[in-house]
């Protein structure tokens, strides 16, 4: 058995299950807080038996956007013997479908709003109630970074040992790549850390603690799912030089070890991030939603998908379009450079022998 093809077996069972699951999530998304509203917007009575219902059938139909992009993808991958780019294809799939949620939410609530029910504009309390700016390394367990520095130390020295021990020759893309790619990816969920922590939205003051209570609990939320990831990359990477070095006959045993261990670890973690996802889940719908004014009086302006705004603190910013990367906050520009890098990583490895 190839070392790469477990990957193909935990593509169908982990990631498989994990669209599931978001499908679903998505699809109830409009109605969670009950038939008086479709999603943030408060609609007016017989709204989805009306005007509503196009819309809705719209929006569901619009989630299985990526379904169509990944398939494909996924099948070329599988034809072409590339095995190793199947991890390249999650990660860049669940990109495109945050991204694009918020895309298709933004849009589904503007269609919704000529229905909805006529409210004032909320007046806006503050950015943030505390002076004290939060930190990284205020939402950082410590033992989980040295457990995952350790395991990647590990890794690359046995990988190196792995390298230069052995008589014949190896392919370096081959020994190297798979780990080089999973470490670029560890760095990736920490930027997405950072700009989690460094969110910024405004909190209107009708019910201010409610809202804080419901953004603090989704950050967290948000920043156990990148930590979950770290480790699951983490016991990949460590896993990469064990599943190399094993002897050919018993090659196939040690991976369907590494996949049954890879398949338990992401099980655990995928049924307890559902219960972390109802505690939020619970905790947000107890802030009424709001319709907030323009802050910048810029809404009409912006440009869609990307604008440069530096006198505005927020990486994005919404618009009568949708929302728009503010490519003059310092987070957007390190997130396209990280793309950008992503983009000359594959091109080398592509290169390398």
């Amino acid at each position: 058995m190839s070392p790469q093809w477990p990957s193909v077996i935990v593509y169908p069972l982990l990631w498989g299950a994990a669209r599931i699951r978001g499908t679903i999530r998505r699809w109830n998304q409009p109605l969670l807080r009950g038939p008086d509203w479709f999603f943030d917007v408060h609609v007016k009575p017989g709204f989805y038996t009306g005007p509503g219902r196009e819309i809705l059938r719209r929006y569901r139909m619009r989630i299985f956007i990526s379904y169509a992009i990944e398939i494909p993808l996924g099948i070329l991958v599988f034809v072409s013997g590339h095995l190793g780019y199947f991890l390249p294809l999650i990660m860049g799939i669940a990109a495109f479908i945050h991204a694009f949620h918020m895309f298709t939410v933004n849009m589904a609530e503007r269609e919704a709003a000529p229905f909805a029910v006529d409210e004032p504009e909320q007046e806006v309390a503050t950015f943030a109630l505390s002076l004290k700016a939060r930190r990284l390394r205020d939402y950082t367990n410590p033992r989980v970074e040295w457990t995952i520095v350790l395991s990647l130390a590990v890794a690359f020295a046995l990988l190196v040992r792995y390298y230069f021990s052995a008589p014949e020759h190896h392919d370096f893309r081959m020994v190297f790549g798979v780990a080089i790619f999973w470490f670029y990816a560890q760095l990736g969920f920490l930027l997405a850390k950072q700009v989690i922590v460094a969110w910024r939205t405004p909190i209107p003051q009708s019910q201010v603690e409610e809202h804080l209570a419901a953004r603090e609990e989704a950050r967290k939320l948000y920043l156990r799912v990148c930590d979950r990831s770290r480790i699951l990359l983490a016991l990949a990477t460590l896993s990469w030089p064990l599943l190399l070095s094993a002897p050919r006959g018993s090659q196939g045993r040690v991976a369907t070890v590494w996949l049954l261990v890879v398949l338990v670890v992401g099980v655990v973690m995928g049924v307890w991030q559902e219960i972390r996802r109802k505690r939020m889940l619970a905790v947000t719908l107890r802030a009424r939603p709001v319709k907030l004014p323009d802050l910048l009086g810029k809404a009409e302006a912006l440009h869609w998908p990307v604008c440069y705004q530096p006198s505005a603190p927020m990486a994005v910013l919404k618009s009568v379009h949708g929302y728009s990367l503010n490519l003059a906050n310092q987070l957007t520009q390190l997130g396209a450079a990280y793309v950008a890098g992503l983009v000359v990583l594959m091109a080398v490895l592509r290169l390398v022998r």
